[in-house]
């Protein structure tokens, strides 16, 4: 069954595959560490804002991680947000966190407020449309402040075979397709969504476009090369990770 984006995340059924406390992974470690590391001159971080947050299973790694004054974590789905709020009591993060159903548009004109902000979970998959994205990335610029970080991870073109092969077909209709070469169906549980799906340099433009700087990317065959592990990309989604900078 096909639905729009904001049905399905506000589905009991997909509610519930979201509805952990997640550690870190390694990959996500390394984005904190290197996003502090490019903010220590200016010391701690005390506010981070993150945008789709679901049931907050990431809120308690990024508040042990950096055990800040205040996180605000904002969802587009009222039952998400209502099982965020659950959690984060019993998980004892409440007193720091306040939680929202919002999108990002709602933070125009909100300005050098968060000292970092956070894109997890492959949330922008679920943003069909490039000029939603860009907002998304141009409002993250808009609330960071000076020499802060936005990291995130999206999902790739480049992994198991069949999904590779299937963009690179798209990929040679490029010129009438044009922005649309990465989207594709996406969603689990009986229900199908419009998603997309970045390539590395489609990715690095839309981060460059609003502003970024010092934008680093990579997929997690890369990233674990990197560390001398390996990852086998016919098996994975080989996500691509992302760091980049408010000037």
């Amino acid at each position: 069954m096909k639905i729009e984006n904001k049905d399905f995340w506000e589905k009991d059924q997909i509610i519930s595959t979201q509805d952990i406390q997640k550690n870190a992974a390694d990959f996500e470690l390394f984005m904190f560490q290197e996003a502090q590391q490019r903010y220590k001159d200016n010391g701690k971080m005390k506010e981070i804002k993150i945008f789709g947050c679901g049931t907050g299973r990431e809120i308690g790694a990024v508040a042990n991680f950096y055990n800040p004054d205040r996180i605000v974590a904002s969802d587009i789905s009222e039952n998400m947000i209502n099982k965020c709020r659950a959690n984060i009591v019993e998980w004892g993060i409440d007193s720091i966190t306040e939680t929202q159903v919002s999108n990002a548009v709602l933070y125009k004109g909100t300005k050098n407020t968060f000292d970092l902000v956070t894109l997890l979970n492959s949330m922008l998959t679920y943003v069909p449309k490039r000029s939603d994205r860009l907002t998304i990335f141009k409002t993250s610029l808009e609330i960071l402040k000076p020499n802060a970080s936005l990291i995130g991870t999206v999902h790739n073109q480049v992994g198991t075979p069949l999904k590779t092969f299937y963009f690179r077909i798209r990929s040679l209709f490029s010129l009438i397709l044009g922005e649309t070469v990465g989207n594709r169906n996406t969603g689990f549980k009986g229900f199908k969504v419009q998603g997309y799906y970045y390539s590395k340099k489609g990715l690095q433009r839309d981060l460059e476009a609003v502003g970024f700087k010092n934008i680093e990317i990579y997929s997690l065959e890369e990233y674990y090369l990197k560390n001398n592990q390996t990852y086998n990309r016919k098996k994975g989604y080989n996500n691509l990770i992302f760091i980049a900078t408010k000037p």
